[in-house]
């Protein structure tokens, strides 16, 4: 994980909830990333431009974690400055977590999301 002086970044679950199923089978079902446990994580790099000018703000990254607990198909549903869009992709491609555990006692796919928030120091 790299260490960021001088601005603080805060990852914030985005209001997702689980859903009992999806529309289709191959389909995830959304889960809320409140219940989901990452184990391995890099917080997104502030931008440099971003953090010399000042400029704070927020994206929102949606994302499948499949069985494995890999990230798959990650997604920017929201973003106030694109800077911070690239920053997020990058971190949220290392990302992995603990498998989701069905019912039945299978790993399953889901999709999530995930707020951070850029905030200098």
């Amino acid at each position: 994980m790299k260490l960021i002086s001088k601005a603080a970044l805060i990852a914030v679950v985005a209001g997702s909830s689980m859903i009992a199923g999806a529309a289709h089978a191959q389909e995830p079902a959304l889960y809320s990333s409140k219940n989901l446990r990452a184990i391995a994580e890099s917080v997104p790099e502030y931008p440099r431009r971003a953090e010399i000018s000042g400029i704070e703000g927020y994206t929102v990254v949606e994302f499948t974690v499949m069985p494995d607990g890999s990230v798959a198909e990650p997604t920017i549903r929201d973003s106030s400055y694109r800077e911070f869009t690239r920053a997020t992709m990058d971190a949220i491609e290392g990302w992995k977590f603990e498998p989701v555990v069905a019912d039945a006692g299978e790993a399953i796919s889901v999709r999530s999301a995930l707020r951070f928030s850029f905030v200098g120091q």
